[in-house]
Order: structure tokens, then sequence, then C-alpha cells
């Protein structure tokens, strides 16, 4: 019986080598076959890659231009923009060298005109008209293209590590006036070759070790009927593991099985274990949950959620709205008082989702409505804030944001932007249009940026709808962008509408165009609605002659605020020199108060005064024809208040002179 068992082993000895043997040379001839396609296939990409980037900069070339530089030598702004998009392709598609140059065939030079490196290439960049040498195999490129022999109108050859790709830029005559080449680093190949031989290497081992055992187990003698019996033994295990009793495994081989079974109960025991621990982290996560259930209605809770947010205040109408796309989000808005005739509000986008960007947020929100009240010029708030993020931003995070400050009385609408989406803007009886505002650099990018404030008026009526990048951004299935079009599409068509009606409406139209696609951004929308207001002001004062002066600048620097037409300024001002001196001079007043009060279509003033009762409507008018000597003295100042006025009232109510005097046509013509 021993003997026989030697046998088998010796017998199966050569048998498994020439079965391995076997194995490791189709999967080596497997291998090598796939290594060159794939080499190949890599490379092919590396070719599209390149070509494509040089056609599109071709594209983006005028013909026309490309001799002016090269003959002043000299960089404008056109240049410079075209140098930071080529600047900004090489960074984003790895490219080591952009270039546009023009060869010279003769000299067998090539001429630069545009020449941009990577960060990473470890090259200089050349200025315009520098110079060097091509050999001969990039001049029978150049003349291939020249003469279009090239199908698609570009050469790839590589040399030292690197691929270049030419491509032609012609003029209108379909002449060769210029060359784009893109030079990419091959490094990324060759390490895909060597990882690709040592996994191939690897894989080898791996199926010869796996098909050796599989061999082994399969011809080991009686393995079948073990194998049956730690079936039987295991069926129970589930039942064991919801008692918590431990099954019985018998196996009476000597061997792998054995090990099997043994490996079984020690399974058994790891299950129970792991169900355990599965049960602690499953309520660790049911508790996360909850926690983050607080956390979003506490986010919730920091921003202004009830509208009309301020009942008492008709200048303006305001509504915003986020949804965030997980539990907590980064996106935020903001409005609040700055005093009682500036409202500022602000919507922003923290970089990231979930809860580290949320916190970002509330430190970001904090800092701006802190600052605000500070600062006339948003563009040192911004920089403040901007300051403060940055010394603290350990996770480099950054926020994008656009505040802007309304003044409740003139209408004038003061912003910055950092870095932030395009807002809407929508004239009275108008529909909205875009509202191109410059944007900044973003917060919390560098330190020590000076940002820069716009102002735009708004007239009564006018709304301003400013945005997040989930709107745009949003994507259905198909994996479409809702996109600035259709947003302003819906824009136009909800113009009329109030901003508590107009943001629903862009959701639903949101929601239909992403139909069952997963939110993958935050969506926050704010609409501000400047309104009609009278704007009023008042002065108190005591009658004597030094408050004459006080009147008048009063008037003065109210009318100038307002921006009152001249024509009425004027008839205003004589009507208050008039009636207030006869207060001072006359009335016998220890108290007066004059208010002013301004709307669209009339300016009206109130003269209140403690003094004996008067009514100046009823004065006697003087005669006019008559020459200054022949007139009696006083009552030329009341009439011409009368004669200014569109209406003059007067009456005595409380032991006071009331007299109203309203002036029409503060806008359009002149009062009469």
């Amino acid at each position: 019986m021993k003997q026989k068992r030697k046998f088998t082993k010796s017998l199966l000895r050569p048998i498994f080598n020439a079965l391995i043997g076997l194995i490791m040379l189709l999967s080596f001839a497997i291998g090598i076959v796939g290594y060159f396609e794939f080499a190949d296939a890599l490379k092919q990409q590396y070719m599209q890659i390149a070509n494509g980037i040089a056609e599109n900069v071709a594209l983006g070339i005028e013909p026309g231009e490309l001799d002016k530089y090269l003959e002043s030598k000299t960089a404008d702004d056109e240049y410079n923009s075209i140098r930071e998009q080529l600047q900004h392709t090489a960074n984003a598609e790895d490219c080591s060298v952009i270039y546009v140059a023009k060869v010279h065939t003769d000299s067998k030079e090539r001429e630069y005109i545009y020449n941009v490196v990577s960060k990473t290439s470890g090259f200089s960049p050349y200025d315009i008209g520098f110079r060097d040498e091509v050999n001969e195999e990039f001049l029978n490129v150049y003349d291939s293209i020249s003469k279009g022999e090239s199908e698609l109108h570009n050469f790839m050859y590589a040399r030292n590590g690197y691929t270049t790709s030419v491509y032609p830029i012609k003029d209108g005559g379909g002449n060769v006036v210029a060359i784009v080449g893109v030079v990419k680093n091959m490094e990324l190949l060759d390490t895909a070759r060597n990882n690709y031989i040592v996994k191939i290497i690897l894989l080898e081992v791996i199926i010869a070790v796996v098909s050796g055992i599989i061999w082994i187990v399969y011809m080991r003698r009686r393995i079948v009927m073990p194998i049956r019996q730690l079936n039987d033994a295991s069926l129970g295990m589930v039942e064991h593991l919801e008692d918590g009793t431990a099954p019985e495994i018998v196996v009476k081989n000597d061997d792998e099985i054995k090990d099997l079974a043994d490996s079984f109960s020690t399974m058994y025991h790891e299950i129970g274990e792991y169900i355990s621990k599965l049960e602690t982290v499953t309520a660790e996560k049911e508790r996360i949950g909850a926690e983050l259930d607080v956390a979003a209605k506490i986010q919730t809770s920091m921003l202004p959620c009830i509208f009309p947010p301020f009942p008492n205040r008709d200048e303006f109408d305001i509504y915003a709205t986020m949804d965030p796309a997980k539990e907590v989000g980064g996106d935020f808005y903001d409005f609040f008082m700055v005093d009682d005739d500036h409202l500022a509000f602000v919507v922003a986008d923290v970089s990231g989702k979930g809860v580290p960007a949320a916190l970002f947020m509330v430190i970001g929100k904090t800092l701006i409505k802190d600052h605000t009240g500070l600062h006339n010029d948003l563009g040192e708030v911004f920089s403040e804030v901007n300051n403060i993020l940055c010394s603290s931003n350990s996770e480099e995070m950054f926020i994008t944001a656009f505040e802007g400050v309304l003044n409740l009385k003139t209408g004038e609408l003061r912003y910055v932007n950092a870095g932030h989406e395009m807002p809407f803007i929508c004239r009275k009886n108008g529909v909205y249009e875009p509202f191109k505002v410059k944007a900044g650099f973003i917060l919390a990018g560098m330190e020590g940026i000076r940002y820069k404030s716009g102002s735009v008026q708004l007239q009564p009526g006018d709304k301003i709808f400013q945005y997040s990048d989930g709107v745009p951004e949003a994507m259905n299935r198909k994996n479409e962008q809702y996109g600035m079009h259709r947003l302003e599409k819906v824009l136009v068509q909800n113009s009329e509408k109030t901003p508590a009606e107009l943001l629903p409406a862009i959701k639903a139209d949101l929601d239909a165009f992403v139909g069952e696609a997963e939110q993958f951004d935050d969506i926050t929308m704010l609409c501000v609605k400047f309104n009609t207001k009278d704007q009023r002001s008042d002065i108190s004062v005591t009658p004597d002659k030094d408050s004459i002066k006080t009147v008048t600048e009063f008037m003065e620097s109210t009318l100038e605020e307002w921006k009152v037409p001249m024509k009425v300024a004027n008839k205003v001002q004589i009507a208050v020199d008039e009636i207030y001196s006869n207060i001072v001079y006359y009335s016998g007043a220890t108290n007066a108060k004059i208010t002013v009060t301004a709307s669209d279509e009339k300016l009206s003033l109130l003269f209140e005064d403690d003094g004996i009762p008067y009514n100046p409507t009823t004065a006697k008018e003087p005669d006019v024809t008559l020459s200054a000597e022949e007139r009696d003295i006083g009552g030329l100042g009341i009439f011409m208040v009368k004669k200014m006025a569109a209406e003059l009232d007067y009456r005595y109510e409380n032991g006071k002179n009331v007299l109203a005097v309203i002036f029409s046509g503060i806008k359009g013509e002149s009062a009469r």
C-alpha cells in the first residue's frame, strides 16, 4: 500500500510539472501579444490627444495677426489673452510645450510667435521672434503638411521620450503661414509599459500556482465524499448562528479537507463576531444619520427661512432657497439689514460637500456678515474676509461668493463678486438679462488679494436674480447639463413673477429636466426686488436767524441725495426760504418742524410751528402790475410759492400751524 502511494506521487509529479509549464507558456504568449496591443493603443491615444490639442489651438489663432507680432516683437492684450489660454491648455492637458511658429525652410529655422511650457516640464518659454534650428526630419514633416500630402494634416514623431504633433495654420488662400506644435512627455507611456510587464509576470505566476492547486485538489483521492460530509455538517450553521451554539463538524480525513473543516469552525466564530460588530456599526450609522439630520436642521435654521423676513419693510421683496445635495451642504445665502436704509444679500458656494463644507460655510457666512457693516466699500469687506479665511485654511477649501448692498432710498446697488456665477437683472416691465459682472478671485484661495466693488442703479420694480453653479450644472441621466441657455429661457418666461413665485418655477423646470438623476451639487437661488417707496426726511429746529442756514443746508443735501431735478429743486428752495423766514420773523414760534417727502410723481413740504395762527392761502395777493414803490410791503413771497406749487393746503390743529406745499413733475418735465 505504501509502495503504491509512493508510485502514484512519483507519476503525478512530472505530469504536474508539464501542466504548469504549458500553462506558463500559454500565459507568456498571451501576455506578449497583449503587451504589444496595449503599447500600440496607448501610443495611438497619445497621438490622438496631441493631434486634438494642436488642432484646437490652430482653430483659435488668427493667421493675419501673426506677422504683426513677429514684426513688432511686442505683446498686446489679445496676444496675452491667447497666451494665457495656451498656458491653461498646457497645464490642464499636461503638455510639456505648446508653440506657434513660422518655419523658414531656406534658413532651416523655426521662428516662435507663441511658446508656453507646463509647470512640470522643466523647460523655459521662448520670447516672440526667438529662432532655433530644425533638422531634416522636421523639414520633411513641414513639407508634407504644406503640400497637403498628410490626410489628417499632421505628422507625429517621437524623440528623447517626447512626442510632438504638428498642425498647420492656413490663411484664406489655403497657404500654410505657421504651425502649431504640441509636445507631450512619453514618460507615462514608458511607465505604463513597465507596469504592464510586471503585472503580466505576476499574473502568470498566480495562474500557474492557482492552476496547480486546483489540479492537485481535483486529483486527490477521496475528495468528493469528505466534501459531502463537510457540507452536511455545515448546513445547520445558520441555525447555530441564530441560537449562538457552535456547529459540530466531523471530518475523519487527516488532510486539506480536515484543515477546511477547521476553517469552517473558525469562520463560524468570526462570522458571529462580525455580526456583532455589524450590529454595532449599524447602530453607530443610525446615530450618525440622526446627528446629520440635526445638523441639517441647524444649518437650515442658520439661513433666513421665514418669508417675508421684514414684514414692516415694503421697500423691497426678497426670497431665497437652498437644496443641499447631501444631508448638509456647502452652499449658503444670507440677507440682513446693514442699517435702516441698506439691505445686504449674499449667495456663496463652498468647495466640496458634506460636513466639512458646511462647517466652512458657517465661518464664511459669519465673517461676511460681521464685516459688511464695517466698510462702505464691499471690496474691502471681501479683502479682509479673504485674509482671515486664508490664515486658517489647512484643508485648502475655498468659497465663491457674490454680495450686494441695496440702498433702499436711492436704489443704488453696490456689489462685489469673488469668482461666483453671473447674476441676472430684470428691469421694470422688462425681462431677465445677464448682468455681466466681472468675477474676481475666489475667497480663501490666496492671501492679499484686493477685490473691487461695482455699482448699478436700480429703479423701482427692478429685480436681481442670483444662484449657485448647482443650477446650470445640474445633469440628467444622459449626462446633459441644464445650462445657462435653459436658465435664461425660464427666467424670461417668468419675468413678471414675484421672487416668491419665480424660484419655485425655476426649481420645477429644473426637476423636470433632471428627472430621476441623482442631485450631485447644492442648488441655491435668491431673488430681490426693489419696490417703489416714498422717500422721507425731516428736521426739527428752534426758529431763529441761525437756524435759517441749518434748514437751507438740510434741504440742499436732501434734494441732492434724492437726485431731484434742478428746476424742481430751485422752486423747493425758494418755497422753503420764504415760508421758513416768515415763521422765524413773524410767527413768534418756539418750535418748528419741516418734513419733506418725495415719490415718483410729487414732492411734498410740510411746515409745522407753534406760532400764532396764520393762513397764507387766504392772504391778499399783491398787485404785481404796480411798481415796487407803489405796492404794499409783504405778500410777494407767498404769492410766488402759490404760483410755483401744484397745491397749497393749510390747517390749524393741536395748537400748531400746519402748511402743506406740493410740487409735481419730480420725474419727466419740471413743475409748472
